[in-house]
């Protein structure tokens, strides 16, 4: 087994650490400077007070001793100043480190709510510049994007107490550290060395505990499996229905029952090393203990002394180790950082270079060429243009896509027929400009998409998938999204809803167009079918050039779908409609039909062209037709 501590050396696993720390310092200090510079100083103050209360408690001791005829003389600070002064004195240190705990500990609360709202602000902008699907379907980044977005909500305040907790040790172990210079230059080295064995073996039984159960086991993503099978609601029908929950049960015990035996075979090896390097810090410690009562022995030094340099040495070497425990939770707390920072440093995914759509079109005797025209018209003249386009999503290497070439006329209703796989939705995510071509271009009336401002375009395009989002707000607003801008234009809402047929759907509903969706909100939960009607009736909402409806309809029967369809080739008649299903007798009516497959165009015609032609289209069609007359024909009473 290989872990963290064997496979990486302890200097490049510091810097790292050292590194992970800085990023946390950044975003600390970007969220909130006059917060953070505040909480830094009150840490500060925090940390002073323990070396100042043992210098107090050793002027309060050496006074005492003064008073009570113990000590004939005394050359010390404590004779500046009665025994009651000091007493009070130390007693107003303690009760100022009392005062400053809730404080600091609000303020780490404050910050650390801060912190979240500002880690989340910022994954929001920069997410709001990748204008594509790029970033979000790139493996690497989705798992930057993952670990991010899934440690925000709780690693805000996390952070923040880790580093107060942190920069406490810190400055409490560096102020210890000048007081034993008092005694002797070589005694803080000597604790610092004495700990650093403790330091790093306690580091070790951290990181290989950690890391067996948690990174480094293949058990542990079984264990998980069985876990979530068990917890999560997405398993439970077919848990509660065949009876698998003690199936699942059995199996998370045996496995975690293995892992723990190893497991803790691993801790009592480490444990013994960690005992001996405990021994060896207490060691020095109590070298120092001795040093001083040898020196009151002599009389150099007082019973004061002793008490300052005895827990002063104490104080350090714990919090060395403290120290050296929150280090070593370093990867867990922050570990997301370097995936956040990369995100907020990622780069806009798709260009945008061109101009917005300000112009009318010019008219049709002048040349339409990328030359000339730099703004898209107000209404299609010549329609688009794939010029051997070709496209392979991000970490693959097969492009989806190969030197695909055709035309699609101003008005024209197209269909795209493959089976899945063969690149339907990729040629929508690319008319939509969700991506950008891998080579080749995409003319809009002659012009490059990627010449046109990004913004704009879109606006002139609307779009329905399979997977189209249930937004659980109100029905009103579930369509209005389509145009955020006629959001409350009830005669608007109202219109697209008839046009996608949802019309009647809405009128049921108890309070309209009003009416909360959804279970999250406590709202009415729709059919899968009553969904996809808002979906296509947010659609409806744009009155732009380019319409494009990939499997909206899937949930829909035949005849609904059909009937929609339908009202939607009345409704688009001036614009560009593209259509993908696995119905053939939806696609029929489409003015013309491509059939793709490896990425290619195989077919390309009308209905009635492609049935005389008798290829790949028209077998699946008659296959397609023969299963609903064999359904038709049987005998419902069998």
């Amino acid at each position: 087994m290989t872990t963290s501590s064997d496979s990486q050396p302890p200097a490049p696993q510091f810097k790292e650490n050292g590194r992970l720390v800085w990023m946390a310092v950044r975003l600390v200090w970007g969220a909130s400077p006059r917060l953070f510079a505040g909480l830094l100083a009150l840490l500060l103050l925090q940390a002073i007070l323990l070396p100042l209360q043992l210098v107090l408690s050793r002027a309060v001791i050496d006074r005492a001793t003064l008073d009570l005829g113990l000590l004939p003389t005394l050359d010390s600070i404590a004779t500046q100043l009665p025994l009651l002064a000091w007493i009070g004195l130390a007693a107003a240190a303690l009760a100022l480190g009392q005062l400053i705990q809730p404080f600091s500990l609000t303020l780490q609360s404050l910050a650390g709510d801060r912190i979240t709202g500002y880690i989340t602000e910022q994954m929001i902008r920069a997410a709001n510049r990748w204008q594509g699907l790029a970033r979000f379907e790139d493996p690497a980044f989705a798992d930057d994007l993952h670990r991010a977005r899934s440690h925000v909500p709780a690693r805000g305040t996390e952070l923040m107490i880790f580093i107060g907790r942190a920069a406490v040790e810190l400055f409490t172990a560096g102020s210890l550290a000048l007081v034993l210079l008092g005694l002797h230059p070589l005694v803080p080295i000597l604790i610092i060395l004495a700990t650093l064995p403790q330091f790093k073996r306690q580091r070790e039984f951290t990181d290989r505990t950690f890391d067996y159960i948690y990174f480094q086991t293949p058990e542990a993503h079984r264990l998980q499996y069985c876990r979530e099978a068990l917890l999560f609601p997405q398993p439970a029908k077919d848990v509660h229905l065949y009876g698998l929950g003690p199936f699942f049960r059995r199996r998370y015990d045996s496995i975690f029952a293995s892992t723990t035996e190893s497991l803790n075979q691993v801790r009592r090896h480490l444990a013994v090393k960690v005992s001996i390097a405990r021994i060896l810090a207490n060691l020095a410690s109590s070298a120092v203990y001795i040093y001083v009562v040898w020196l009151v022995a002599l009389g150099e030094r007082t019973v004061g002394d002793l008490v300052l340099y005895g827990a002063a040495a104490t104080a350090l070497q714990m919090n060395l180790l403290a120290l050296g425990a929150e280090i070593g939770f370093v990867p867990m707390l922050v570990g997301f950082l370097p995936s956040f920072f990369r995100i907020l440093e990622a780069p806009p995914d798709l260009p945008n270079r061109g101009r917005a759509f300000d112009r009318p079109a010019p008219p049709p005797a002048e040349p339409l060429t990328p030359k000339t025209v730099t703004v898209a018209p107000t209404a299609l003249l010549q329609g688009i243009v794939f010029e051997k386009v070709s496209f392979t999503y991000p970490g693959r290497t097969d492009p989806v896509l190969r030197e695909l070439s055709f035309t699609i006329g101003k008005d024209d209703c197209v269909a795209l027929v493959g089976r899945n796989g063969a690149g339907k939705t990729t040629i929508v995510k690319l008319l939509l400009r969700l991506y950008d071509p891998t080579s080749g271009r995409i003319l809009l009336d002659g012009v490059d998409l990627r010449d046109y401002d990004l913004d704009a375009l879109r606006r002139k395009m609307g779009a329905i998938f399979q997977d189209f989002v249930r937004y659980e707000l109100t029905a009103g607003q579930n369509i209005g999204l389509g145009q955020i801008d006629h959001l409350h234009d009830t005669a608007r809402l109202l219109q697209a809803a008839e046009s996608a047929g949802a019309d009647e759907l809405v009128r049921q509903l108890p309070d309209g167009l009003d009416t909360q969706l959804g279970r999250a909100f406590g709202g009415r939960e729709l059919s899968g079918g009553e969904w996809q009607k808002l979906a296509l009736a947010r659609a409806c909402m744009r009155d732009g050039l380019l319409l494009a409806l990939d499997e909206p309809t899937a949930a829909l029967d035949a005849q609904t779908e059909y009937e929609v369809y339908t009202r939607f080739q009345e409704l688009t008649r001036d614009r560009i409609t593209l259509l993908i299903s696995h119905r053939f007798s939806t696609v029929r009516m489409a003015d013309r039909i491509l059939y793709l497959a490896d990425g290619r165009i195989q077919e390309a015609g009308s209905h009635l062209e492609l049935m005389a032609r008798n290829g790949e289209y028209a077998r699946l069609y008659r296959l397609q037709a023969a299963q609903y007359l064999d359904r038709d024909s049987e005998d419902p009473m069998r």
